[in-house]
């Protein structure tokens, strides 16, 4: 079913355009969403699909560059009165962006590389200016996304506590990464003779790794000015959407995405804790069980469609969805939004639903 587009953290709707902001570390630039158009609206697949996370407009070709098209996704969702958040996530001119009254769960991402940069297509000064803006119109949710983290270039103390003070300031959290480097994106960086370097240790690939220092860095100098911080894009979508838990199931990996002391870990660990093979999975349009598992190795790895595990993707602990017949990444990752367990099944990579999710005729 290709009317959605699944990413690992979002339905992702909106237009690939040819034109963007011209940051040259894009993971986009590799052409991987070239021609894309997904402005299927999810309750019209499924009802249950109203609390799903959609972004929009996430593809090559900012959001409020095409503000036109972002307009008209948020005027239709609001019309289908979805309920899960839904999120942009700009370096464009927010100010220019018009404050409609939606009732919609509606959260601004402003992205910054933390200093001006020749390769960064945005600008200190403009992401400055989103946040003042933001200050002025509260029934939107905001934060910050700090991203990519580059060896040698951004990742110093100085542009670190710029980023963290102007959180503190503005009392929003922080999303941060490194820097991703899939195959395709490699070879454009050395036909264009961009030189980033990954930290020692490490391989550019699907993961964005960053450096034990520089990652101790961010952790030390957050809890000095009590700032929010996530490593992963969901965790942070659920702390500042207010969500009984991460909606893509981080906790049945803790160690690896900085479980401990995060400010989601005594809900996330509530909810881990509270798991059964009792829950009634009524939204699944597969057949499955509920089984433990104390060693369970997460497929990605186990069929070598990821190449950057770490020691935790093969000690995953607790109850596991089990799926026998055939689906879809996308299937597995819907299934973890909506019900909270991690998914043991012999899948495909797609971003495509199965059509089994279709209920409903278009």
């Amino acid at each position: 079913m290709n009317d959605l587009h699944i990413s690992k953290s979002f339905v992702c709707l909106g237009k690939n355009e040819d034109t963007c902001l011209g940051c040259k570390y894009c993971r986009l630039l590799d052409g991987s969403t070239k021609g894309f158009n997904f402005d299927t609206i999810p309750t019209d697949i499924n009802p249950i699909f109203t609390f799903l996370p959609i972004a929009v407009n996430l593809f090559y070709g900012d959001a409020l560059l095409q503000q036109g098209r972002t307009l008209d996704i948020l005027h239709r969702l609001n019309k289908a009165k979805h309920q899960g958040p839904i999120v942009i996530i700009t370096k464009g001119d927010f100010t220019k962006f018009p404050k409609l009254n939606f009732d919609l769960d509606i959260h601004f991402a402003f992205s910054t590389f933390g200093k001006d940069y020749k390769l960064e297509g945005g600008t200190v000064d403009q992401f400055l200016n989103n946040l003042k803006e933001s200050k002025r119109y509260g029934k939107y949710k905001y934060s910050i996304e700090y991203r990519p983290i580059i060896n040698g270039i951004n990742d110093d103390e100085k542009t670190i506590n710029f980023v963290l003070d102007t959180a503190k300031k503005y009392g929003l959290a922080v999303g941060y990464s490194g820097l991703q480097g899939k195959p395709e994106l490699v070879k454009y960086w050395d036909d264009e003779g961009l030189q980033f370097k990954q930290y020692p240790g490490f391989k550019f690939g699907y993961k964005k790794y960053i450096s034990a220092e520089v990652e101790q860095l961010i952790q030390d100098n957050a809890k000095e000015r009590n700032v929010p911080i996530f490593k992963k894009t969901s965790c942070l979508i659920s702390y500042v959407h207010g969500l009984t838990r991460d909606y893509n199931a981080h906790y049945y990996r803790p160690n690896e995405v900085g479980c401990n002391g995060c400010v989601m870990e005594e809900k996330c660990t509530t909810f881990y804790n509270n798991l059964s093979a009792d829950e009634p999975l009524l939204t699944i349009p597969f057949k499955y069980s509920l089984d433990y598992k104390s060693d369970h190795v997460c497929v990605l790895k186990r069929k070598g469609i990821c190449k950057s595990f770490t020691p935790d993707c093969s000690m995953i602990k607790g109850w596991v969805i089990r799926i026998t017949e055939k689906i879809t990444t996308a299937d597995v990752r819907v299934i973890k939004w909506l019900t909270g367990f991690t998914v043991d099944a012999n899948f495909e990579e797609s971003s495509e639903l199965s059509n089994k999710w279709k209920v409903k005729t278009i």
